[in-house]
């Protein structure tokens, strides 16, 4: 579940771009797809600010 924040976020960079916040999920879920399939491990642990390290 993501904190009313991040959805806000999703919500905002969707209407800019004149998208749904479920495509946006969807393309960021395929993005991390894509960046981490060949690694065993994946960086799965949030810090505190919510955002994941890149």
């Amino acid at each position: 579940m993501l904190s009313e924040e991040a959805y806000a976020r999703v919500q905002a960079m969707a209407e800019s771009n004149h998208v749904s916040a479920a495509w946006v999920m969807r393309a960021a879920i395929m993005r991390f797809l894509d960046q981490h399939s060949d690694q065993s491990e994946l960086p799965l642990r949030l810090p505190k600010t919510g955002k994941v390290a890149a």
